[in-house]
């Protein structure tokens, strides 16, 4: 009869461990659809550097202020997640968050294909950006 409580505080830690093994290996897996591992950032600190050069770009930030900066990895987006089209370099101004992404597959180029709401039309920057420099 003492085996009984036994099984039954094995099962219930088995059950504990699997259930907190698929949570975690589940959790593991998303971040890794919208972080970037280390290939990821030396590409998408390549592209910021084209963004940067870009015509697009320099237009938007004669015009607006820029305040950040943002590179994001978003594997969801596209139909082949081994594809260069995921990978995105957002512009945070006052007005809007552009959206810029390759223009090829090889990435000769990049290009303003979208925008999207920027924190930065309702709320001030987090630091104190010196709009005079």
């Amino acid at each position: 009869m003492i085996k009984k409580p036994k099984v039954m505080i094995l099962i219930i830690l088995f059950s504990a461990s699997l259930v907190f093994n698929l949570y975690l290996g589940i959790n593991s897996y998303m971040k890794s659809t919208y972080a970037p591992n280390l290939d990821d950032q030396q590409i998408l600190g390549e592209m910021t550097k084209m963004v940067l050069e870009n015509e697009q770009y320099q237009e938007i930030a004669s015009k607006e202020t820029v305040y950040a900066i943002k590179q994001g990895v978003s594997r969801f987006n596209v139909a082949d997640p081994a594809s260069i089209f995921h990978y995105e370099i957002h512009v945070q101004t006052e007005k809007e968050s552009y959206i810029f992404t390759c223009v090829d597959e090889n990435c000769t180029n990049v290009s303003n294909e979208g925008w999207t709401y920027s924190r930065y039309s309702e709320h001030k920057p987090i630091l104190p950006i010196d709009k005079e420099s």
